[in-house]
């Protein structure tokens, strides 16, 4: 691994990619997911992107990351042990509501399995669409591995919103590569909830002029979990947006982290890049890194970016307790409204409902 990739993964070792041991002689045993989709059969198939077609999608996106390790791991992977989603959007057509797609995880023969998924949305001119992508959990998989490909391709004047939910309870490995062209619009939110071990990357490039990217993420990790978000946002062309949210809560001895870079290329003149990272830690041994990067060849352009780690806010939780809400209740409260404004910001009524009641749980007991 050279020096780039060594830095990219500078807190994330890799060896539960190919850990032998969670399957004996011979690694990983291959497993298959189960895969639940409400969408019309013209939208939405389950069938895995071949390698072929990968090559061509990692040629318009313009970057070497078939070299990263998550990348290599899941091309390498037999395409009989792949499977996956392709979703479809044709030219001009409005997607009524909103699609979802739901992974679970049973284990092969009762033993922990590695499962690989490689999945592609291809939205057509002046097309919308919204997704939901659930990963959920399945008690029996133990310290499974999951390695997920997801290739988005944005045509000209489309609008892309997808929401991925991870509650996988093994360790999640995802690369999300995003390719946008002229005008298009794609915000992508990232809810991290009870994972064992993750490490998601997000490769995004603004390839024409007017294209807009919108990242938000929270993860919220305890015990010994970790959670690793790497984002590189890479600005190609002049006149495009991009805004990263992400925010971060780690109780207990677990490790959360956040690596946003932002890449602006010699000509892409006009360019605005913002990015935000806030985090919250619950006890002394919580750990949380961020690590902001602009790597900026342009002069005029609007980039800036902020990162914070505190505690939680004693005089807020003194003001609560002063109208007769309890210690846990008034801190309970302090973190779901320190992450409510991305969960809201995905506008869906019963999603909203359901992150809100698994959070409360996950907070339950701080």
């Amino acid at each position: 691994m050279d020096r780039i990739l060594k830095e990219r993964y500078k807190y994330t070792p890799l060896a539960r990619l190919t850990d032998p041991s969670l399957s004996g002689e011979g690694g990983l045993s291959p497993a298959l997911a189960e895969i639940e989709t409400e969408a019309a059969a013209n939208l939405c198939r389950k069938s895995a992107v071949t390698a072929a077609e990968l090559a061509e999608i990692f040629a318009k996106a313009g970057g070497a990351i078939t070299d990263d390790p998550l990348v290599a791991d899941n091309l390498g992977t037999p395409e009989s042990q792949v499977q996956g989603v392709r979703i479809d959007i044709p030219d001009n057509f409005l997607a009524e509501g909103t699609l979802y797609v739901h992974f679970r995880y049973p284990s092969p023969a009762g033993k922990a399995g590695k499962y690989v998924q490689r999945n592609a949305v291809r939205v057509g001119r002046n097309a919308s669409v919204r997704i939901v992508v659930y990963h959920h959990p399945a008690p029996e998989t133990g310290k499974g591995v999951i390695n997920v490909l997801t290739c988005i391709e944005a045509a000209a004047g489309a609008n892309v919103e997808i929401i991925e939910i991870a509650e996988t309870q093994a360790a999640y490995f995802g690369t999300l590569l995003n390719s946008q062209h002229r005008d298009s619009h794609v915000k992508t939110t990232t809810i991290d909830l009870d994972n064992d071990y993750l490490r998601r990357n997000q490769f995004v490039t603004l390839a024409e002029e007017g294209a807009e990217c919108n990242l938000e993420g929270v993860y919220i990790t305890d015990g010994m979990q970790h959670c690793d978000n790497y984002i590189r946002m890479h600005h190609a062309v002049p006149h495009c947006n991009s805004n990263q949210l992400f925010k971060g809560v780690a109780e207990d001895e677990s490790h959360g982290i956040f690596t946003g870079h932002i890449y602006v290329a010699k000509d892409a003149q006009k360019t605005v890049a913002l990015q935000e990272n806030h985090n919250i830690v619950l006890s002394d041994k919580a750990k949380i890194d961020t690590r902001p990067q602009l790597e900026i060849y342009a002069d005029d352009v609007k980039c800036n970016h902020g990162a914070t780690i505190g505690r939680l806010d004693p005089e807020a939780i003194y003001y609560m307790r002063q109208r007769g809400i309890g210690l846990d209740a008034a801190k309970r409260l302090q973190i779901e409204g320190f992450i409510d404004e991305i969960i809201d910001h995905s506008h869906i009524e019963d999603l909203g409902h359901l992150l809100h009641d698994k959070v409360a749980k996950r907070l339950q007991n701080i």
